[in-house]
């Protein structure tokens, strides 16, 4: 989460543990930034007199768990206070602050993350408009394809308890006192994060009408839903019954290895040069995507995070 407040908020800076950056004489920005046990940034930005602070859930250490929320978001400030490297004005920050950056993220008890990949990768709704990437070795990213940041959006799925293992996350384990309890917490555990990037984002996703941290907090919107409703389509068809004739195409399908480029060098070398070409292969592209929709996982992610 990322809020911009007040410059006033800020006070007994230690300036030794803050990075200076000036032009001319001018002080722009002091700014501290740490990415162990977890992440954190704090800005003074002088140029624009307001207060920049950045991080992350894990600031909750011990109540990681409970993640970001009404709850939890001044422990999170207070927590900045006990590193010494400055004082927040807690109260005052939580009732005058902007969220121009966060992530959204459900965590969901299932044991299926190759089979929600699968069924990504063999469901996006538009194969031009969305993308997928792989993201570490135990989940799929999901990124609309646009120029302009304020309509990008962002999903990452992936096992929570395998990410918290993975040694980027040895220092925070090692910070809290109850390590064994939080992995015990992600164990079985599928992680909805999305990434939310712009103000306008903020807004239109969460339906809030400002930025205001109890706005975003408050929120009653699903936009982890909202965005798999967009990229991910769910063809509700029952299993049609198979022709002769497609039989006949499955078996050139199966011995091409479901390569489409094999499949139509053998259909050019067994037909006619009257043959049209296009008319044949949208018959072997209809029939391969029948049968990968009906091979794909029986799982509803739309249900999951419903």
């Amino acid at each position: 989460m990322k809020l911009v407040t007040k410059i006033d908020y800020i006070s007994d800076i230690d300036y030794s543990k803050f990075i200076l950056n000036s032009k001319e004489d001018s002080i722009l920005y002091y700014k501290y930034q740490q990415e162990r046990p977890f992440y954190l940034m704090v800005m003074v930005n002088y140029q624009h007199n307001e207060l920049i602070l950045e991080f992350t859930g894990k600031i909750l250490l011990d109540n990681y768990t409970s993640l970001i929320c009404t709850g939890t978001a001044m422990d999170c400030l207070s927590q900045i206070n006990r590193l010494g490297i400055c004082h927040l004005d807690v109260d005052s920050i939580m009732e005058d602050c902007n969220v121009v950056k966060c992530d959204v993220t459900k965590d969901i008890e299932c044991n299926q993350m190759q089979d929600i990949i699968t069924n990504v990768r063999q469901n996006l709704s538009n194969y031009k408009k969305w993308v997928t990437k792989p993201y570490r070795k135990e989940g799929i990213t999901i990124e609309n394809v646009v120029k302009t940041p304020r309509f990008k959006k962002r999903l990452i799925i992936y096992d929570k308890a395998k990410e918290l293992q993975s040694a980027d996350n040895r220092h925070f384990l090692n910070a809290v006192s109850n390590p064994n309890e939080i992995l015990s917490y992600f164990n079985n555990k599928i992680r909805f994060e999305l990434n939310i990037n712009t103000m306008d984002q903020i807004r239109n996703l969460l339906n809030i009408p400002n930025n205001t941290l109890s706005a975003v907090l408050t929120s009653k919107a699903n936009p982890i839903l909202s965005v798999i409703d967009e990229a991910i389509k769910y063809n509700i068809c029952q299993q049609r019954t198979m022709t002769l004739r497609d039989y006949e195409h499955s078996l050139l399908l199966k011995e091409c290895g479901y390569d489409m480029s094999a499949v139509e060098a053998k259909v050019r070398a067994l037909s006619a040069k009257t043959t049209s070409i296009t008319r044949v292969m949208k018959v072997y592209k209809d029939l391969y995507s029948q049968i990968q929709t009906e091979a794909a996982p029986n799982i509803d992610i739309r249900a999951l995070v419903a």
